[in-house]
């Protein structure tokens, strides 16, 4: 049997530092469309300090598998 656990999404955002600023939402909502994934890193890039960029959102679906 499966059991889905939840879905995360982690916006990644280079601030021109060695490591990209990561930010994370747990509890996504089922099957959200990629154009409103990338709306989402667009609003976090614009809370973001100056001269900051969006690289990418990483979208995990966790599920459980049981006997």
């Amino acid at each position: 049997m499966i059991q889905p656990l939840g879905k995360k999404v982690q916006v990644q955002i280079d601030q021109g530092l060695e490591k990209m600023k990561r930010v994370n939402f747990q509890n996504v909502i089922d099957d959200p469309t990629e154009e409103a994934i990338l709306e989402l890193g667009e609003i976090m890039t614009a809370f973001a300090p100056e001269n900051s960029e969006f690289d990418c959102v990483i979208l995990t679906s966790q599920s459980r598998y049981v006997k």
